[in-house]
């Protein structure tokens, strides 16, 4: 492995960890607005409880801001490598 690249393990880290606060922050500020009974299509129960409705939110909150660091450590990368043709070999 050469200096310049980046263990696969720190990018996972790099992406997850941030995301993961984020979505700890988003599910706080979605669930401090809406109550999650009141989240149910068309007034439908559909068997979930509460604890599920939030869990399956912070899930979500989690998924979507992990798709855009994951965007984000893509460009960077590709930005870099842009810059630097030699890195292109790795």
């Amino acid at each position: 492995m050469t200096e310049k690249q980046v263990p696969k393990m720190q990018k996972c880290i790099a992406v997850l960890w941030p995301s993961f606060l984020v979505a700890v922050v988003a599910t706080g500020l979605f669930f401090s607005a809406f109550d999650p009974d009141d989240l149910y299509p068309f007034g439908e129960q559909t068997g979930i409880s509460r604890l599920g409705i939030y869990s399956i939110g912070f899930l979500g909150f989690w998924l979507v801001s992990a798709i855009s660091g994951m965007g984000t450590l893509y460009f960077a990368i590709t930005n870099c490598m842009r810059q630097n043709p030699a890195s292109r070999d790795q």
